[in-house]
């Protein structure tokens, strides 16, 4: 096979993986996830991790199998999952953190009363 063909093969099976991330609503999905984390008071440095340990465990089995046969494709495919997970880990992290100040900011507004005993359900 020629590199014009794995190449196109390897883009092909990046643009298909890419779509079936988007279909899973991955970020938002773990912004609850990371509004918690934040909470927990977790360092920044274990949270992303943990995100990003997650998305890798949304995305991974993604991967069409086909790919396997092409070493090129898997390792383009690999990469980016990679590289898409820790973008994923900050963006989660970055809007997890903005909800909460939202939510504190109402808070502190008074725009907004506990019910009795203090709890939402």
């Amino acid at each position: 096979m020629n590199g014009a063909t794995d190449g196109g093969r390897t883009h092909l099976a990046k643009r298909e993986l890419k779509g079936r991330i988007r279909q899973i609503h991955l970020e938002e999905s773990l912004v609850e996830m990371a509004c918690d984390l934040c909470l927990e008071q977790v360092p920044v440095e274990t949270a992303i991790q943990r995100i990003q340990d997650k998305a890798l465990e949304r995305m991974v089995p993604l991967l069409d199998t086909k790919i396997l046969e092409d070493a090129d494709a898997m390792q383009g495919c690999l990469e980016m999952v990679a590289e898409e997970s820790e973008r994923v880990a900050w963006k989660v992290l970055q809007k997890g953190t903005e909800m909460l100040e939202e939510g504190l900011t109402i808070l502190e507004e008074g725009k907004f009363e506990l019910p009795e005993g203090g709890y939402i359900h």
